[in-house]
């Protein structure tokens, strides 16, 4: 729950900063290429192959891909990708970052057994808060005229960091009591493809700057070496 509380408040930093100082991601490009190449690497090097223990490595990362096009969806579909403050946009970003929020707490708890994990995904995590904290309070503000009002709107949201992070012990173990080992399989699928959609979606926008694809696959081919180790 300790790291839970310090993404949502590395998230809620960013919104301030965004919020009340006009921060417009500034510093995100490289800090977002680093955790999404920490969090592409982890799915594919750490719980994939966990997934394949039990599904198969066929069905294992045919899973996670389908997981992942189906965040990919949900996410265009909640017009995520589109940081602008157009007309009507406010809602659906902020939806769609409380469900990226949720899973994010859930992730957290789900994979924190594993050594290497527990420090990774955290770490990986973190990277992809900061600028998602900054965007989100960009957008916000534009779209809300008083800050506080804002702030409180952003907050709430990236508060469900902790909430799926308090609701996943007992989640996983009614759901491991029903449905047994494919009920990990599933779970695991779905944190596997949202960290490959935000993998690719640290990259995605800011590729063409200078640096930003060579941190990404540094810290990917880092990631795939301490794999090795496990």
């Amino acid at each position: 729950m300790v790291a839970a509380w310090l993404l949502t408040v590395l998230a809620w930093a960013g919104i301030a900063a965004s919020v009340f100082l006009g921060e417009r991601r500034k510093l995100s490009s490289h800090l977002a290429a680093a955790g999404g190449g920490l969090l592409f690497g982890i799915s594919l090097f750490w719980i994939v192959p966990d997934m394949a223990r039990t599904s198969g490595e066929p069905t294992a990362v045919l899973l996670a891909f389908a997981a992942c096009g189906g965040v990919l969806l949900l996410d265009r579909i909640l017009l995520h990708t589109g940081h602008s403050p157009r007309h009507g946009v406010l809602g659906p970003l902020l939806a769609a970052t409380a469900i990226h929020s949720f899973v994010d707490g859930w992730s957290l708890r789900a994979v924190g057994s594993q050594p290497l994990a527990n420090v990774a995904v955290p770490l990986g995590l973190a990277l992809h808060k900061i600028p998602e904290g900054l965007a989100l309070g960009w957008v916000t503000r534009r779209s809300i005229v008083n800050p506080s009002r804002a702030l409180i709107a952003c907050g709430a949201v990236e508060a469900l960091t902790v909430i799926g992070a308090a609701v996943e012990p007992r989640a996983n173990q009614s759901g491991s009591a029903l449905f047994g080992p494919w009920w990990t399989v599933s779970v695991l699928a779905i944190i596997a493809g949202s960290f490959l959609f935000l993998g690719v979606h640290a990259v995605w926008p800011n590729w063409k700057k200078a640096g930003v694809v060579t941190t990404f696959l540094g810290t990917l081919f880092l990631v795939g070496a301490l794999g090795t180790l496990k």
